[in-house]
């Protein structure tokens, strides 16, 4: 494909290409000016669940489309299903050339904020991993446990499906090998480590507020950032009474059926507290409950039981990290078109854009201060949060903000790679109806789009027949193919 970086002129058009890694996002954007090729956009490169062999074919693509060549890397968070691609794939991205990559503030190893924020996360890892692997061993005890107990190979399986739902974890984040108050390492370290970031590569970082335009290339476009917060209280909260859509009645299906013992994670996860007293947690000599709980008498002991709050952990964890997605407007200066990425970001990530900020817009010449609800209101191409998932798109601060009647969706979700403690959040049926009435059926989805809508379409839902002929027509078009595609009018 022909790429003139010279070329004179503004953006026309955007082609945004979804590659089907599974239940992850791998994105390429190619800005023309008319029918040529001027900037080559790439975001995450990442699946649940994958191996090498499940990025070759669309790398292969890649290359024929950009002679491995990308202009900007735009990496939004440090979760796998996000950034494995280049790790499995890093002898072949070796061989490619990224002229510069973009990180939220929260990878900036200068950042005194950031680093903390890491090293508390690192100490939060290490007690998951810590309960995990105490939880992994006590098979033989359950099992005697449960022997002699009415459905007792039913609660030994549930707390093999609980153990699994941790260990999980593992595949969304490399947490192991850190020590306590140690940092977890910057995603600029791991991405140098994945011959992604070279010694030419130029590297930056972003914060709400910050506002990028005349990149040579991409004339006639402007990045706004939006998030991720420097505010721990938005970086913590993962839920909001009428801002999350509500869990689903029943989990997804996949020809399976699977333990409501699962459900446990999501029980504990709703707990905002560690389930022991402060003064326990913070004993001098750090083993307050070991010897409350474990080493006091036999009618305090409570075996292991107290290791399930790794739940909580898990989840405090996984969705925080959601959290710290760089999230980012790209508009067409001419239209005020935008195109919104989101990467995983969950509701205090969305809340965040209308706490406080401003945007400096030019519009006919003039620069005037917009605040977030200007961008969703001009958004025409939304890029779903989080897999369709109840808290990765904001209601009233969100989707109802996105009232152009030309938006299109994409959704990175696709059941034949997808974690299985993920069925009970992807696809949220009250969200996906929801999209689907907006986009009016302009809805795309990285995996098998009857097996999601079955999944959508509950009896909590009413999906027009016009808009659901549409959906199937246009998602139809790309059966076969290792990508879903759409092209952006500025």
């Amino acid at each position: 494909m022909e790429n003139s970086n010279n070329s004179t002129g503004k953006i026309t058009k955007i082609q945004i290409r979804m590659y089907r890694v599974g239940t992850g996002d791998f994105f390429m954007l190619l800005f023309k000016k008319g029918d040529k090729v001027s900037y080559k956009m790439m975001i995450d490169c990442g699946c649940i669940n994958s191996g090498k062999d499940d990025f070759l074919p669309k790398l292969n693509d890649l290359d024929l489309l950009t002679n491995k060549v990308i202009d900007l890397l735009i990496v939004t968070h440090e979760h796998t299903d996000h950034i494995n691609g280049f790790e499995k794939c890093s002898d072949l991205f070796d061989k490619y050339t990224f002229k510069k990559v973009w990180f939220a503030w929260t990878e900036d190893d200068n950042d005194p904020i950031a680093n903390d924020y890491r090293a508390n996360y690192s100490k939060l890892g290490l007690g998951i991993n810590k309960a995990t692997e105490e939880l992994k061993g006590l098979y033989g005890y359950y099992k005697t446990l449960y022997s002699n107990e009415v459905g007792g190979d039913l609660m030994l399986e549930g707390k093999q499906q609980f153990i699994q739902s941790l260990t999980s974890l593992d595949d969304l984040i490399p947490l192991k090998g850190f020590a306590i108050g140690q940092p977890l390492p910057s995603m600029t370290e791991l991405f140098r480590s994945y011959n992604i970031i070279k010694d030419d590569t130029v590297v930056e970082y972003f914060e709400p507020g910050n506002v990028v335009d005349d990149i040579l290339g991409a004339e006639g476009i402007r990045f706004y950032v939006l998030g991720p917060p420097r505010d721990r209280v938005f970086l913590n909260k993962t839920e909001a009474e009428g801002e999350t859509f509500e869990q689903r009645e029943k989990k997804s299906t996949i020809d399976f059926s699977f333990l409501s013992a699962i459900g446990a994670t999501e029980t504990y996860g709703s707990a905002a507290t560690l389930p022991f007293e402060p003064e326990f947690e913070a004993a001098p000599d750090n083993k307050g409950i070991q010897k409350v709980y474990r080493e006091g008498g036999e009618w305090r002991k409570i075996d292991y039981d107290w290791l399930y709050s790794a739940g909580a952990l898990a989840m405090r964890y996984e969705r925080s990290i959601n959290n710290t997605s760089l999230a980012l407007a790209i508009q067409f200066e001419d239209s005020e078109r935008i195109l919104l990425f989101t990467g995983d970001a969950e509701i205090g990530n969305w809340e965040s854009w209308h706490k406080d900020l401003e945007w400096p817009v030019k519009i006919n010449g003039r620069i005037v201060q917009k605040k977030a609800d200007y961008f969703l209101n001009n958004t025409v191409f939304y890029k779903v949060g989080h897999h369709l998932s109840q808290n990765g798109t904001a209601k009233g601060k969100g989707i109802e903000m996105m009232t152009n009647t030309d938006l299109t969706s994409m959704a990175s979700l696709d059941f034949k790679k997808i974690n299985k403690g993920w069925l009970s959040t992807m696809p949220n049926d009250l969200l996906g109806a929801e999209l689907i009435r907006k986009t009016k059926g302009k809805l795309l989805f990285a995996g098998d789009h009857e097996r999601i809508m079955e999944n959508i379409k509950t009896d909590r839902v009413t999906v027009k027949k016009e808009h659901e002929k549409t959906l199937i027509a246009l998602n139809t078009k790309f059966n076969g193919k290792d990508f879903i595609e759409c092209e952006v009018q500025g």
